[in-house]
């Protein structure tokens, strides 16, 4: 593997936000991509439209099903494989779901289990793999939020974040920033932050967002291909947000 080489891994990059990401970070030729999944033929699918679009990366694909330690414990072993020793640069946590349901606690336990504990789970597993990195600032875990995660926002009556009465995925948010406050503390060879993407018009959301996925995916690839700003950090578009 060349020293030029990015490599990368996105979780949920089968669909959506995470797909539009990956597609847009194949065009890099210097960028080994790992696309990932909980359903194979979905995955496989999803590789295999990738490259059939001026695909310039390497691009394989890994199945992860976040929510499981024994799915995340053998994505780390094939990941290791395919990098031959070499280190994983970029983590990115973009998985995630927005639930609702009549029994509010197993709607909590669920969203949690795959936007908070998931990112919590894949950061701690993947972290001997971004310790090798040779990147500017250490290797990056970028842990995909939202601006509905900004306590500061929901706490400000003039915010429209304030009037989005989404307890259960608004609350998974905020856990997965402080996670990334305490990755970004604990380990400061490592540069790691939270983005938030925009209301984009994906199956999370039912597309009703206002927001074109190839749009919301920009921030993305700006922060895998190159350190943008402090660790730990918040961001979206338009600059550094409030906690």
């Amino acid at each position: 593997m060349s020293s030029n080489t990015l490599t990368i891994l996105i979780t949920g990059s089968n669909q959506g936000l995470g797909y539009e990401a990956a597609l847009q970070l194949s065009k890099h030729s210097h960028v080994h991509l790992f696309i990932s999944g909980r359903d194979a033929s979905r995955v496989e699918e999803a590789l295999a439209k990738i490259k059939s679009e001026d695909c310039k990366a390497k691009v394989q694909s890994v199945i992860i099903d976040v929510s499981s330690d024994d799915s995340i414990r053998a994505a780390v072993s094939e990941v290791e494989k395919h990098l031959a020793g070499g280190p994983l640069d970029v983590l990115v946590n973009n998985a995630g779901v927005a639930l609702s349901g009549d029994d509010l606690r197993k709607t909590f336990l669920d969203t949690y289990a795959i936007n908070v504990f998931g990112a919590a789970c894949m950061a701690n597993a993947f972290l001997p793999l971004l310790k090798k990195s040779k990147q500017v600032g250490g290797g990056r875990i970028l842990n995909i939020s939202s601006g509905l995660g900004s306590v500061t926002r929901m706490a400000d009556p003039n915010n429209s974040a304030s009037q989005r009465n989404l307890m259960v995925y608004n609350s998974s948010k905020s856990a997965l920033n402080a996670i990334t406050v305490t990755l970004g503390m604990q380990h400061q060879d490592l540069h790691v932050v939270a983005l938030a993407p925009g209301f984009n018009a994906t199956n999370l959301n039912k597309y009703r967002g206002t927001m074109d996925p190839k749009d919301g995916a920009k921030i993305i690839v700006e922060h895998s291909l190159s350190k943008i700003g402090k660790s730990p950090g918040y961001y979206n578009k338009d600059g550094e947000l409030a906690w």
